[in-house]
């Protein structure tokens, strides 16, 4: 009798995890990808579509996906753990062995007024808009983090006739080094930006009016889809499912999660955050440790860490903040043109890590973390 293991989401965590599966040739494993997108959407791109550079941030799946990975359109709506089954908005119901839980995140909310820039929808009305604002109309980023600046970079770069500022409740960019930190600042004012840092951005009404803004592009924190709760699966305060050192759910066998939606809930690994460089290796692990319950096998802890953070400022400008494996940030940091050119080739890479797993199972391989101070051996996979 077959195996049936079911990927829920078809971001970068989703695709490499099925990518793993079906490589790894296991007779009578049957993988599926279920996801509600047509196309595998480049998020990491998606302030080059918005700003106008880039002309289409998606990707074939067929590209990508391994030949043996049946992928579905869909979206999930519930998850029966008791049942082994998964339930489609569109009334179908998948039957899983294994599950994968992957399916990402999306922008906070944003107020009347806004454009919200996680997604494709946001980042599309996000580039007509700004196509159509005459000369000297003005455009309001919100947000502190990498997106909110590479969204201004691009936006005051590519539209120099706009007047572009970014808006940040915190100091902007808090993940980067002083140094590195002042140089992205000075890039974003040479880009002709006005920077506010330290004030929030009031939420009532249309932020447009408070912002004194023609349009408001919305890129502050991230939230992530409501399916595990409404599933009644064991998430944390912001939603996120809650995942052991392994990556399975907590009180759950054969149900695995990877990606933003996800979180190992270990204080250990506070220093993972929501990005595709942590996504990938997610994904990888958790296929692995599917092949490894099926093999009777206990599953490995998940290891990865970080080596540098790479942030567009525009097409010829950028900087590269070097990191600790915990994601701390060093003195050593690269700005201007070679940083443009670093970010570009890590963004291709992405696509060749992921088309590379499609080929062989076990090409990928990523940087490991920070030494745990002790590190307790995994639990026994149980098959029930």
């Amino acid at each position: 009798m077959g195996t049936t293991a079911v990927i829920l989401g078809g971001g970068y965590a989703g695709v490499m995890a099925a990518n793993r599966l079906a490589g790894s040739g296991r007779p009578g494993l049957d993988v599926v990808l279920a996801t509600p997108d047509q196309r595998f959407v480049e998020r990491i791109r998606l302030h080059e579509y918005a700003a106008g550079t880039r002309p289409d941030p998606t990707v074939d799946f067929d590209s990508l996906l391994h030949p043996a990975v049946h992928r579905m359109t869909g979206r999930a709506v519930r998850i029966l753990p008791a049942e082994r089954t998964v339930q489609l908005a569109d009334g179908r119901t998948l039957a899983y062995d294994y599950l994968v839980y992957a399916v990402g995140s999306a922008a906070a909310a944003a107020p009347d007024g806004a454009v919200r820039m996680e997604q494709l929808q946001g980042a599309t009305a996000a580039r007509g808009q700004l196509a159509a604002l005459p000369a000297g109309a003005r455009v309001a980023v919100v947000g502190g983090g990498l997106t909110a600046v590479e969204t201004a970079a691009e936006t005051a770069r590519t539209h120099g006739r706009l007047r572009v500022s970014l808006h940040s409740a915190e100091p902007i960019a808090p993940r980067l080094g002083t140094q590195t930190r002042r140089s992205v600042e000075k890039s974003l004012r040479r880009a002709g930006m006005e920077l506010h840092s330290g004030t929030p951005v009031r939420a009532d009404g249309d932020v447009r009016t408070s912002l004194g803004a023609d349009v408001v592009l919305w890129c502050a924190g991230f939230a992530v889809p409501g399916l595990a709760a409404a599933s009644g699966l064991p998430v944390n305060d912001g939603g996120r499912l809650c995942l052991d050192s392994t990556l399975r759910v907590l009180g759950q066998d054969r149900i695995y999660g990877a990606g933003d939606a996800g979180v190992i809930d270990d204080p250990f690994y506070d220093y993972l955050r929501m990005c595709c460089a942590a996504a990938l290796p997610m994904g990888a692990d958790a296929a692995g440790n599917i092949l490894r319950s099926l093999d009777g096998e206990a599953g490995v802890r998940h290891d990865s860490g970080f080596r540098g953070l790479c942030i567009s400022l525009g097409r010829s400008d950028g900087a590269v903040q070097f990191l600790t494996a915990d994601d701390s940030p060093t003195r050593f940091h690269l700005h201007g043109r070679t940083a443009a050119v670093q970010k570009e080739i890590i963004c291709r890479m992405t696509l060749r890590w992921i088309r590379g797993e499609a080929k062989r199972s076990g090409a990928y391989t990523w940087p490991t973390g920070p030494q745990a101070a002790t590190t307790a051996a995994p639990a026994p996979m149980t098959r029930s």
